[in-house]
């Protein structure tokens, strides 16, 4: 198996066939992909999973990606008929924006399920609309092995999947840029080499991804720079946005 097979967890396999033995019984999938990537994060394969289940598309960590790709993103998905909004799960006005999308599209009762690849912030979206709520409130048929549902007022039932689903191509650098598949030790001052070019100018930084370790510190025994702890935290920089608001997936040919 190679290595961007081998990570794939059996219950990836499990939240699947949830996800379609379900699809019909929910009002729409909240499908969330990271803002910095839109088109690769998400998961094509998903649409045929759920039928006619409407989708609502989540651009998540809208402020780690640039704002006028964003923004372009949100006209792209507007034209393909697909409804959208750009958020930061974690911020304290996503349940009022998300909900009142929701309520423009739908009507109650709301059955809702949040969807993505791994890494794009799921759980944090989804803790911000239950609160404090997320406990088991019943069962539903399908739903035995795993997932539960969570019932709030209003109309308002929310299903916590236990997995994940996982995106299409596996083997792109930019999935792994974001942490949405894993990147071997090995292979990190490779993509190292496609990130860099992309925040260095902006962030006022060296040219050269290694004058940046060294700046930094990150030296072996006799002052040579220790290239793996570079490239790792820059990775690990990149990801959480320490390189400023950058975008690696272009909307122009949207």
């Amino acid at each position: 198996m190679s290595k961007t097979q081998s990570w794939y967890p059996g219950h990836m396999v499990a939240t699947q066939r949830t996800i379609r033995e379900l699809a019909a019984y929910l009002s729409a999938f909240i499908e969330v992909v990271d803002a910095r990537a839109p088109r690769i994060t998400r998961h094509q394969p998903l649409q045929q999973w759920v039928g006619r289940t409407r989708r609502i598309v989540v651009l998540n960590k809208a402020d780690l990606a640039d704002r006028h790709a964003t923004e372009q993103w949100l006209r792209c998905f507007e034209r393909e008929g697909t409804a959208v909004l750009a958020m930061t799960a974690a911020n304290t006005d996503t349940k009022k924006r998300l909900e009142h999308a929701i309520r423009v599209l739908l009507k109650p009762p709301y059955r809702l399920a949040v969807v993505g690849v791994p890494n794009v912030g799921k759980s944090t979206l989804l803790n911000r609309m239950v609160g404090a709520n997320r406990v088991a409130t019943g069962a539903k048929p399908g739903v035995t092995r795993g997932p539960q549902w969570i019932r709030l007022p209003g109309g308002w039932e929310w299903l916590d999947l236990p997995g994940v689903v996982t995106p299409r191509h596996s083997g792109d650098w930019r999935l792994k840029a974001l942490g949405i598949v894993p990147c071997p030790a090995d292979e990190r001052s490779t993509l190292v080499e496609q990130i860099w070019p992309l925040v260095f100018v902006n962030a006022g930084l060296p040219s050269d991804w290694i004058e940046w370790g060294r700046k930094r510190g990150f030296l072996k025994t006799g002052g040579v720079v220790d290239e793996q702890r570079t490239a790792d935290a820059i990775v690990t920089g990149f990801q959480n946005g320490k390189f400023g608001r950058v975008s690696i997936e272009s909307p122009e040919d949207c």
